[in-house]
């Protein structure tokens, strides 16, 4: 036995323990057993298995103080030595995996570097040997299972063979060696290691590999048979390897023969092994070729291709990318032109679509160099770029620009002009010829020539752009595709100015003129698209090169600009684009002075009909006033802007708002200047003011804004103090004050000191110290002076905007609409302080304000609803005030909205009850007089003893309803009212579900129930329940079982709140239940009067005209109510299949046509509501379920119905194309059977109609060019269609598969006729989709016999049919000549 391993391994734990004495004995008492005993190999395989007993003695043991790192280290190379020696992988995998952690890589690392290179040489022999083992063993396992069949693993044969071979090739160059007497010296720290040992050891290795070949395939235990086995072993290997190589960093390198082989084995057969196996030796192989090792070329080329393959994945990321960008220069050793790369160079053709290359620079580094390998290999490149483009984002356009641009860089010669003509050319062609208006390609190819222009100020560069634009470009600007002229002039503009450094001084003045003479001819282009293109191009390059431009140029393009391009009447988009390119050129300090003559002469853009242009007119407006070279107001005047502001969209006001919002709010002005600035605007315009402030709130801070609040209630307060004191002052001149005092002449106040002070300064600030916050003992007037009292006469005498009660009104507006808005904010804890602040200060003067403007009605309708933001209790008397007036209501006043104001204030007071009650006292009467309808009974009803009522206001059922309406649709007053009053609003529900019966009456009668009981009432009463029903939606919940303990809870909190009279459970309210019961209640009542007839036929009707009005107002209310509840996901599945059967049954019985719009809506909702909640699964054969789609399909064979019996449809079904193209959609959006289903109705009813059409007039109109000349059915369906690309899609091929199916004349002749209109007028359907239309109608035609179509035997008959199949034939052949169809 050799001893070696073991011995130079316990020799360095004999210097390491060496200061303990406890551990020099643990040491020479192993060493001692290893040398000396007989059992050495038992002895071996116990010390390891044991090798944790040896660490337990050494933690147990007494510190060992520095050096225990070194006593780490030292196990780790002992153990490695002990397991290499003992022949054992399974044993060095467990090594590997417990070393090559973070925490203990170095302790592995420092092991290996104070290895001996003899005892390196022989770790390597060890491991050598075991790659040889295994790659054999794993090669000759593949050509068992492989079977040797044929072509298909000639490969791996070749890869075995390769492998034995190495093995021999090794091993008989060791016995050579041994032959000739060359030996190799080991040497070890160990003085016992002999020479002889190393020759002994150099034989049994020699014997060992000899074993190895010998046993080929021979099996071993179950774990080595495993090819999982054989990989983890390979790659614990090449771990190590990796380990070994990165341990010697800055030192050299180590390099034993038998590691170069084991690397250069693996190298070889790196494809066959698996994929863990397989990256560790890329690792192993990277490492070596970045430490630049010796023989690194030999271990690098089928790494690249395996790092290629993985960059180029689905999967990759941005550091295979890198990985791979570090081997770039093996790229160089490697020629591409031989038959054997040919692999190779498809996966280096594929990088060029992997988008991951785009996600950092060494990839666009990389993408570069392929471009400079080889001419071939270019156009390769270029074509799986293009194939990309489409789908890139402008992002990764931008880095293939970069990629070319790099490459065009780098290259000379040939290359550099394939990749100027063949490449950069022909994108720059696509550019030009592609359709803008078809998915991202245009816009893709765009950007990119843009980063390749914006080095355009180079010369080679800008020489290079010129030659390759020269060819295409000039002829491109003259064609009659209006795309291309548009893609043109874009290019262009984005290229400009195009130059080139060969030419001579009058040539590239003869090209600049070209160039302007160009943008100038094409800012009046005939084509809309090209003026806008022209005009973006435009201002580009006046933003960029002003200086540089003519002044003559400039004139005449601003002269086209100003004069016509900003009057277009054509497009509004051209407008808009005048408008942003002056903003844009606002940026050019150069153009600041020649913009200052211009911009007046623009305002009236301002008042373009179009908000788009009006937007960007105003964002104009917010650029000049940020420049400050310029005033705002000198292009638009105030009066203009404020008018604008008064009735313009909430976009426009907000931004109108934001331009004003210094001018008329300026917050770092003193007090005084902000009201006086305020209540000019206020007294310039009332309405503009009022959306002034809804909006400048939003910009402002809470602080201040209650702060302005506060500034203009004070100031009103001083305003009414003022006009108080001099009334008084009159009085005592006319009136003895020895008869007459003040205090019987004016009523006192409970503020009465504060009448009697003066108003004080206008200066005054309400809101004080760090927070601006009222101080309320400080605005009662005491320590004013006399002086502020004779200034405030003064001002008085002289007169101020307050003195007109437009602007006092406004003034409360202001003060409303501020509080309005940021009464969230308010309610906020931290925010009290403010919202305290503010009840404190309004209360204080409500009184006074009130009896001083008692005779304006307008401004005590704004205190009156200002007064319902504070506390109930400091206004006890106008809850009784609001309550009464809305009792004297008559039914004159319906138009009125003042009562309004009295529900606002009641429901911010909590008194929603109160109106809910007043509402249902006045519905129950009106249902009373609808359930006395004939005059014996109202006789009856009037006789009798009655109590006489105190007030002589009388119900008012319609004005009732119009109060529940206000509440629910009022987005505070509905929130309120259902938290605190729910259970009002369920009885209300209850009492008004009693309209049912009323109705069923109705439909009885010919006249109305009563005057009280209108048909109005009933529509209006029966569309206000079912908007009740869907408001209180509230179903049982399933509670989760709870303990005792949450169930004595829960039975304490019901006994509470049923002592207030609200048990939980009688707040529930299901309304899909509900609303299904209403359907049933129609489908008995309402529906078989809806199928009478109201003319002269057998069945008339019972309810006379008037109630078939009735009868399509109530279902009208029921389909848009069941399309809420399923909207709002309020119902339940079997009620949404409940409610389209109902819908279906309905469209099949009415005649009218009222209610298809609201059926698409419906089926709409219903599809997505079932495509979330679910489809029912179980269902009888017998009860098929009526599912969206019958629906859809029903409104398309109603509405050709009614077109035959009136030749016409409901003029708002004329506009309503896009409900049913959204029903189309969202109902074959995920469900392409739904789709066909619908678009082949669709179909067959066009084609109906057509056939209809074709035998009415026998034959057709061949002057017919539009759509909409096909009548307004026909035009219907098809306008749902063709508006949108995936429905023109599937239109034409149901229209492809109808043709298909056409047996008749008349039918082939309606579909030519269709597909020949949709030639002249196809929206957004294809050519392609036209041409398959007009070959499957090629191919029809030979097989139908026109003279066999009609079965009849009168000749007038066949002369039409013959006639019919004469136009098919002509149409047909023009379609071909048309669209180009052989």
């Amino acid at each position: 036995m050799d001893l070696s391993l073991s011995g130079l391994a316990f020799s360095n734990l004999k210097h390491v323990l060496l200061p303990n004495f406890t551990y020099i004995l643990v040491v020479h008492f192993l060493r001692y057993v290893l040398v000396k005993t007989n059992y050495w190999h038992v002895m071996m395989l116990f010390i390891y298995t044991r090798l944790s007993l040896l660490r337990m003695v050494v933690l147990f043991l007494p510190d060992p103080g520095p050096y225990c790192g070194k006593v780490c280290e030292t196990m780790a190379k002992a153990e490695l030595l002990v397991i290499l020696e003992g022949g054992q992988p399974d044993l060095f995998l467990t090594y590997i995996n417990k070393y090559n952690k973070k925490r203990k890589l170095t302790a592995l690392e420092e092991a290996i570097s104070e290895l001996s290179h003899a005892q390196i040489d022989s770790v390597w022999s060890r491991l050598h040997s075991w790659v040889d083992h295994q790659l054999t063993l794993l090669v000759a396992e593949e050509d068992q299972e492989q079977g040797g069949s044929g072509d298909a693993t000639e490969e791996q044969g070749n890869n075995a063979f390769a492998v034995q071979k190495h093995v021999n090739e090794n091993i008989d160059t060791q016995e050579k060696r041994q032959e000739e007497g060359t030996t190799k010296d080991i040497e070890g720290d160990d003085s016992n290691c002999q020479e002889s040992g190393g020759e002994k050891k150099q034989q049994e290795e020699i014997e060992s590999q000899r074993e190895l070949r010998g046993r080929g395939n021979r099996k071993g235990s179950h774990n080595e048979d495993s090819d999982g086995y054989k990989e983890k072993v390979l790659e614990s290997i090449a771990d190590f390897a990796c380990i070994y190589l990165n341990t010697f960093k800055d030192a050299d390198i180590y390099i034993p023969s038998k590691l170069l082989d084991m690397a250069v084995l693996l190298h070889g057969l790196v494809s066959v092994i698996g994929c863990d196996a397989q990256a560790a030796v890329v690792r192993l192989c990277e490492v070596w070729w970045g430490r630049r090792l010796d023989q690194c070329e030999l271990l690098i080329s089928n790494i690249l291709l395996i790092l290629v393959k993985t960059a180029t994945c689905t999967t990759a990321q941005k550091k295979d990318v890198m990985r791979l960008w570090a081997l770039q220069k093996v790229l160089k050793m490697i020629d591409l032109r031989n038959p054997e790369c040919e692999a190779f160079t498809g996966q280096l053709v594929s990088c060029a679509s992997a988008t991951v290359f785009l996600s950092c620079d060494e990839g666009i580094k990389w993408l570069a160099s392929l471009f400079l390998l080889q001419h071939s290999l270019i156009p390769c490149l270029h074509k799986g770029i293009k194939s990309v483009l489409p789908g890139c984002t402008k992002l990764q356009s931008a880095k293939y620009a970069q990629v070319y641009f790099r490459a065009w860089k780098l290259s000379q010669g040939e290359t550099k002009k394939v990749i100027e003509e063949d490449c950069l050319q022909d994108l720059m062609h696509a550019a030009i010829h592609v359709d803008p208006l078809a998915g991202r390609l245009s816009v893709n190819l765009h950007h990119f020539l843009h980063h390749i222009h914006r080095h355009k100020r180079h010369h080679s560069v800008s020489t290079m752009i010129y030659s390759l634009y020269e060819p295409i470009l000039w002829r491109s600007l003259k064609v009659a595709n209006g795309l291309v002229r548009m893609n043109t002039i874009g290019l262009l503009c984005d290229a400009f100015p195009l130059s080139d450094a060969t030419m001579t001084k009058e040539e590239r003045s003869d090209l600049m003129e070209r160039q302007y003479q160009a943008i100038v001819t094409l800012l009046t282009d005939p084509c809309h698209l090209v003026r806008i293109t022209a005009v973006k191009g435009t201002f580009s390059v006046l933003s960029y090169y002003w200086l540089m431009l003519p002044s003559h140029i400039i004139k005449k393009i601003f002269q086209k600009l100003i004069s016509e391009l900003i009057h277009d009447a054509s497009s509004s988009e051209v407008r808009m684009q005048v408008v942003k390119g002056l903003t844009y050129l606002l940026d050019s300090r150069d153009a600041v002075t020649f913009l200052m003559g211009v911009l007046p002469r623009v305002g009236e853009a301002f008042d373009d009909p179009s908000t788009n242009v009006r937007v960007a007119f105003i964002k104009l407006l917010l650029k000049v006033k940020a420049t400050k070279f310029m005033r705002y107001w000198d292009i638009v005047s105030v009066e203009h802007l404020l008018h604008r502001l008064e009735e313009d969209r909430p976009v426009i006001c907000q931004l109108l708002t934001q331009l004003l919002l210094n001018s008329f709010h300026p917050i770092h002005l003193d007090d005084q200047q902000l009201v006086q600035r305020s209540l000019v605007l206020m007294e310039e315009n009332r309405a503009a003011s009022r959306r002034f402030y809804q909006y400048a709130s939003r910009k402002l801070e809470l602080s201040d804004t209650v702060h302005f609040m506060l500034l203009l209630w004070l100031c009103l307060r001083s305003h009414v103090r003022i006009y108080q004191e001099s009334s008084t002052c009159e009085e005592e001149v006319t009136v003895d004050s020895s008869q007459r005092g003040n205090s019987s002449s004016t009523p006192t106040f409970p503020h009465n000191k504060e009448n009697a002070s003066a108003a004080g300064k206008r200066s005054h600030t309400p809101l004080q110290g760090k927070d601006r916050l009222p101080d309320t003992d400080t605005d009662n007037g005491e320590g004013e002076t006399e002086g502020n009292e004779e200034d405030d006469t003064e001002e008085t005498e002289e007169g101020t905007p307050l003195d007109d009660p437009k602007v006092i009104g406004a003034l409360l507006d202001t003060v409303v609409i501020l509080w309005t808005t940021i009464a969230h904010k308010l309610a906020l804890p931290q925010n009290f302080k403010y919202l305290n602040a503010l009840r404190t200060k309004v209360a204080r003067n409500m009184p006074t304000f009130f009896k001083f403007f008692k005779n304006n009605a307008e401004v005590s309708q704004t205190l009156l609803y200002l007064s319902s933001f504070l506390p109930r209790r400091t206004v006890p008397t106008l809850v009784g005030h609001c309550l009464s007036r809305l009792k004297t209501i008559q039914s004159e006043q319906e138009s009125d909205d003042s009562y309004t104001t009295y529900i606002n204030a009641l429901c911010n007071w909590n008194r929603a009850d109160d109106v809910l009650e007043l509402a249902s006292e006045w519905l129950e009467e009106g249902f009373k007089q609808g359930t006395v309808t004939n005059t014996k009974e109202r006789r009856k009803s009037q006789r009798g003893v009655h109590f006489a009522e105190e007030s002589t206001s009388t119900p008012q059922p319609l004005i009732a309803l119009r109060l529940i309406r206000h509440i629910l649709q009022h987005p505070l007053n509905k929130i309120s009212t259902l938290e605190k009053y729910r259970h009002l609003l369920l009885d209300v529900t209850q009492n008004m579900s009693r309209v049912k019966d009323l109705i069923s009456e109705r439909l009885n009668n010919t006249e109305e129930l009563s005057d009280m009981c209108s048909d109005q009432f009933l529509c209006e009463c029966w569309a206000q329940y079912l908007s009740l029903v869907a408001v209180l939606h509230k179903p049982i919940e399933e509670q989760p079982p709870q303990s005792k303990k949450e169930d004595k809870e829960y039975d304490q909190a019901e006994e509470k709140e049923g002592s207030d009279g609200e048990h939980p459970d009688d707040l529930l309210f299901d309304s899909s239940t509900c609303v299904s019961e209403c359907w049933d209640w129609a489908s008995r009542v309402v529906t078989p009067v809806m199928s009478e007839d109201t003319g002269g036929g057998k069945r008339k009707s019972r309810s006379g005209e008037e109630g078939k009005a009735v009868t399509t107002s109530v279902m009208d209310s029921l389909i848009t109510t069941s399309a809420h509840i399923i909207m709002t996901g309020a119902a339940n599945t079997h009620a949404v299949y409940k409610m389209c059967a109902d819908v279906y049954h309905l469209l099949n019985t009415d005649t009218t046509g009222a209610f298809w719009q609201k059926s698409l809506i419906l089926a709409i909702e219903a599809h997505q509501y079932i495509d979330v909640y679910g489809r029912i699964s179980e269902q009888s054969e017998e009860d098929q379920l009526i599912i969206p789609v019958d629906v859809v399909n029903s409104v398309v064979s109603c509405t050709c119905d009614y077109f035959k019996l009136h030749e016409t449809i409901p003029k708002e079904m004329k506009v309503q194309s896009t409900t049913l193209a959204n029903a189309l959609v969202t109902l074959g959006q995920n469900y392409k059977e739904n789709r066909v289903i619908m678009i082949s109705n669709v179909v067959s009813t066009v084609m109906d109609l057509i056939c209809w059409t074709i035998d009415k007039k026998q034959g057709v109109d061949l002057e017919v060019k539009k759509v909409d000349d096909l009548g307004e059915c026909s035009s219907f369906l098809i306008e749902a269609c063709r508006g949108r690309a995936k429905l023109s899609s599937a239109f034409m091929e149901s229209v492809a598969e109808y043709i298909t199916s056409i047996l008749d004349t008349t039918s082939l002749l309606a579909s030519t006729y269709l597909i020949k209109i949709l030639a002249m007028d196809s929206g957004k359907i294809s050519r392609y989709n036209l041409k398959e239309a007009v070959v499957a109608l090629d191919s029809v035609m030979s097989k139908i016999l026109f003279s066999t179509s009609p079965e009849t035997k009168e000749d007038q008959v066949t002369n039409i049919y013959e006639k019919y199949g004469k136009s098919a034939k002509t149409i047909l052949q023009d379609l071909k000549s048309s669209l180009g169809v052989v």
